[in-house]
């Protein structure tokens, strides 16, 4: 996903999107409680009160997966409903419903389901659960659906089609406590792609009333107020000793409301003291068109790269690549950079242009903002040279997604955002055979690395290992042009922790947060 592409999510996937800034995740529909009088109002000052943590959150809550447009909506869903797995602070996969998983081939999976996993009823959370949400959710009208097929879910495309019932889709309970997924091909990080909020688990007995959402998380739904809702603790939750705040209020944000009065706002519109920035599984580049003569030519996408100054964007809230990586920081392993130091013109000469027959390129990019602003920029620096000729195309939105897909183009705006985090999420980009390399990159051994990589017979070293390689690999061959990184803002009050500004995900668990004045054995912020 990328620059602004969009996404929808709550149970839901949204496509992997390149050109534009998109985030997804989402949660099954849930009915919106009615209105009550009892809920606090934001001039009631409960954001300094030590057992109330205060979500600002922009326009109108979302609770079902089909409205979900920003990936900072879907916290409430996440606070009310837990997967299989969950995120660390760090934005690493640990065990959430399930409470173990094992697969001798990568495409057959078993999960088993904690005991103590519970809905806010006291009911036991089943892996008939996990199945009649996820077959719902294939039926469904809501295009989140799509991260089925992505994740390589057996007869997922035939279900989704509508050439298979949903029950041929490839998840079944084998018991209450055992849920079986079967894959069309070996995916070794598939547990981490179910952290995705599109895989949250709805409940399926009787229908709950709109006053009574029956919910699996740390918290429950318990007011709705004109401009707010108010969770409390889950007392069902599994882990029910690990909440500091008794209740977390989701406050709408109005534009004379000082911000103050608010613990953290992801996504944050306005500029304060307290504003961090969050990495994101978001990163921004250029393609190269390496079905083009001269740029097949390493040398000439070496010298393009290595004329692209540090200043081309502001620091924040972007970062700015490593070296010549395309992949976020948090995904480029410590290695040795053996890359000399690139003299522009001998690079150009070496790949026989002069001065009678410069290169001339064709430089195709959105037509407003921050794109036609870094696009100038490139255009700029690399006129300087007396080798280059530089064609600005600046086109609208649509027709660059057009361009990208039909091959139209010798370098393009373009950029990715994963929906799970792992490198593979990334590199996948850059098999011969994925639908998603329009750029015609075709490389043997990045083939064998990344087939190697989902192979059932090696281990969690090995993958990485192979990671590693085929990065060093991109790098070495400028396969695309990095610029930078998204980072989102987020406001944090000064009293809150429990956070990690390396978490590149995007999410943040209440139930992980809690305020510096109250007792706590340990920090991990």
């Amino acid at each position: 996903m990328h620059n602004k592409i969009i996404v929808i999510n709550a149970v839901k996937v949204v496509m992997l999107a390149i050109f534009s800034l998109i985030y997804l995740s989402a949660c099954e529909p849930n009915a919106v409680p009615e209105k009550t009088q009892n809920v606090a109002s934001p001039t009631d000052n409960v954001a300094y009160q030590a057992d109330v943590l205060v979500r600002g959150v922009y326009g109108p809550f979302m609770l079902q997966l089909e409205q979900i447009q920003q990936p900072e909506q879907t916290a409430l869903l996440r606070d009310l409903f837990e997967g299989l797995v969950i995120y660390d602070r760090q934005g690493n996969i640990i065990a959430g419903v399930a409470e173990s998983w094992q697969s001798a081939d990568q495409k057959t999976w078993i999960f088993t389901l904690r005991k103590q996993a519970k809905w806010s009823n006291g009911e036991p959370v089943t892996a008939q659960d996990f199945v009649q949400s996820w077959q719902q959710l294939a039926g469904s009208a809501n295009p989140q659906k799509q991260f089925l097929r992505y994740m390589n879910m057996q007869n997922a495309a035939a279900v989704l089609a509508q050439s298979m019932p949903v029950q041929q889709l490839g998840v079944q309970a084998l018991d209450d406590r055992t849920l079986q997924i079967r894959l069309d091909k070996p995916t070794p990080y598939l547990p981490k792609m179910l952290a995705h909020v599109a895989l949250l688990p709805q409940y399926q007995g009787s229908t709950p009333t709109t006053t009574n959402i029956i919910s699996n998380g740390a918290y429950v739904l318990v007011e709705q107020g004109e401009n707010q809702l108010r969770l409390q603790q889950n007392p069902a939750y599994w882990q029910a000793n690990d909440r500091a705040f008794g209740q977390v209020i989701y406050q709408q944000i109005t534009p004379d409301m000082p911000p103050s009065r608010l613990d953290i706002i992801q996504n944050s519109q306005k500029g304060t003291d307290h504003i961090s920035y969050f990495p994101q599984l978001c990163t921004y580049f250029y393609e190269f068109n390496f079905r083009d003569p001269l740029l097949q030519k390493k040398a000439v996408r070496n010298a393009l790269s290595a004329m692209i100054p540090s200043n081309i964007v502001p620091s924040q809230p972007f970062i700015l690549p490593n070296g010549i990586s395309y992949l976020p920081e948090n995904m480029q392993f410590e290695q040795e950079r053996d890359f000399e130091p690139t003299v522009v013109e001998q690079q150009l000469q070496h790949a026989g242009i002069t001065e009678s027959q410069p290169l001339t390129l064709r430089l195709t990019y959105d037509n407003q903002g921050l794109h036609a602003q870094i696009a100038e920029h490139l255009i700029r620096v690399w006129s300087q040279s007396d080798l280059i000729r530089l064609q600005a195309d600046p086109v609208s939105y649509q027709t660059l997604l057009e361009k990208h897909a039909q091959g139209d183009f010798q370098l393009i705006r373009s950029g990715w955002c994963a929906d799970y985090n792992d490198p593979s999420a990334f590199l996948s980009l850059l098999h011969s055979q994925s639908a998603d390399n329009k750029m015609g990159f075709s490389d043997p051994e990045m083939d064998q690395l990344l087939e190697k990589a989902l192979s059932a017979k090696i281990s969690e070293q090995e993958r990485t290992a192979l990671y590693r390689k085929a990065i060093a690999r991109s790098q070495q061959e400028y396969v695309v042009m990095p610029i930078f990184q998204y980072a989102m803002p987020v406001q944090i009050a000064p009293s809150v922790a429990g956070y990690d500004l390396t978490n590149p995900t995007s999410v943040i668990y209440s139930k992980d947060l809690y305020r510096l004045n109250l007792p706590k054995s340990t920090d991990t912020k």
